[in-house]
């Protein structure tokens, strides 16, 4: 995993494709669907920006000109490494960079391509796909509208929705679903040109969903899943078990602990971890970055420190106890968790310490308040 994260980048770049920032989104939008990608990048002077999926959905009139939706993104190196490109991906939710070489776009390197590399991993082998699933996952009914699904994907920067009927999984809704039912069929040609898209907003989730939802079983191995992704040319699985969700994996998933290890201003540590070297890197990854979040949310932590307890082995496996202590303001804050999968509790950790630490933030303001300085 080292080596690949140190590998430069222009040793996985593919072609992008480039577009004028006068062109209009019903031009872009054809773009996308000829050549079944996510995205195309627009090039000003030093600057780089890019125009998605999930971006066309802000769209009011796909009449509209590229640059009113376009936004900037990080530029790599040909000599950047694979580990700060994933660090980009990961921190700015992007599928793909561009890589800059003597002022120009030279290519790009995509979640995909290095998803391709990943199948080759040795370290990979044997690990179940619940490892690095997403477990919270957002969902909505069949019944819903496709603009309530649109505002659910824009709020909360997904592009994968599952779509449920009487709590269970009938379906799946996509960005690119959407935008590629904004206007009609035949002007879905490059070049086409629509003044108005069509009213599929309006309509129930139902009536646009993909009812064929690929899924796997907790267990399958994550490699096994990663090939049928590539090979199927698709971007996610709902990991399923009877009959209810479990999570879900889309490429970023994969690329996760691909990423450079976290920089903090602040003191950080992390004791006790596993021998299992996957899920020893898995847990630093997590803790790093969710250290990085919370510091960036409440700047008064001035340290934090994680202590893990292994406290039962059977059957090859597992359980955690998992301590994290947060110096914030002079005062010290306690989270513990316990569990069998040393990630998923990172991510309970964060949650319940965000949700307090906000609590404390309000009750603290709300002093202040009352108590106003005197001059």
């Amino acid at each position: 995993m080292k080596s690949m994260r140190s590998s430069r980048v222009d040793s996985f770049i593919s072609k992008p494709i480039i577009v004028s920032p006068f062109s209009p989104i019903s031009e872009v939008m054809g773009i996308l669907q000829q050549n079944n990608i996510y995205e195309v990048f627009i090039q000003e002077g030093d600057k780089v920006s890019t125009i998605t999926m999930r971006e066309i959905l802000k769209a009011s009139d796909i009449s509209m000109r590229a640059s009113s939706l376009m936004f900037y993104v990080p530029k790599l190196s040909p000599d950047d490494t694979i580990g700060k490109a994933a660090r980009f991906m990961n921190d700015y939710r992007l599928r793909a960079l561009p890589i800059v070489k003597d002022g120009d776009v030279e290519g790009i390197v995509s979640t995909q391509s290095l998803c391709r590399a990943l199948v080759s991993m040795k370290m990979l082998r044997g690990i179940a796909i619940s490892k690095i699933m997403t477990r919270k996952l957002l969902t909505i009914d069949k019944k819903e509208s496709v603009s309530k699904a649109r505002s659910l994907m824009l709020k909360n920067g997904v592009d994968h929705l599952p779509v449920l009927d009487s709590g269970l999984l009938c379906g799946i809704l996509l960005s690119s679903h959407i935008v590629l039912s904004m206007f009609p069929r035949e002007g879905l040609e490059r070049g086409a040109f629509v003044s108005k898209p069509s009213s599929h907003l309006d309509i129930k989730v139902s009536g646009l969903m993909d009812s064929d939802v690929l899924v796997c079983d907790p267990k399958e191995k994550v490699l096994s899943v990663l090939k049928r992704m590539l090979t199927q040319e698709k971007t996610y699985y709902v990991i399923h078990h009877w009959d209810e969700i479990q999570g879900i994996v889309t490429y970023r998933d994969f690329v996760f602990f691909l990423a450079e290890p976290e920089k903090l201003d602040i003191p950080a540590y992390i004791v006790g971890l596993p021998d299992d070297p996957f899920d020893a890197q898995l847990a630093k990854i997590k803790f790093m970055r969710n250290a990085k979040a919370l510091r960036r949310s409440f700047p008064k932590i001035e340290e934090i420190r994680s202590t893990i307890k292994t406290k039962d082995i059977s059957d090859n496996k597992r359980r955690y106890e998992v301590n994290v202590l947060i110096k914030a303001a002079g005062k010290l804050h306690s989270y513990s968790e316990e569990g069998w999968d040393l990630p998923s509790i990172f991510d309970l950790i964060t949650e319940k310490m965000r949700r307090l630490l906000t609590k404390k933030r309000k009750k603290w303001k709300r002093k202040r308040k009352k108590f106003p300085k005197i001059i």
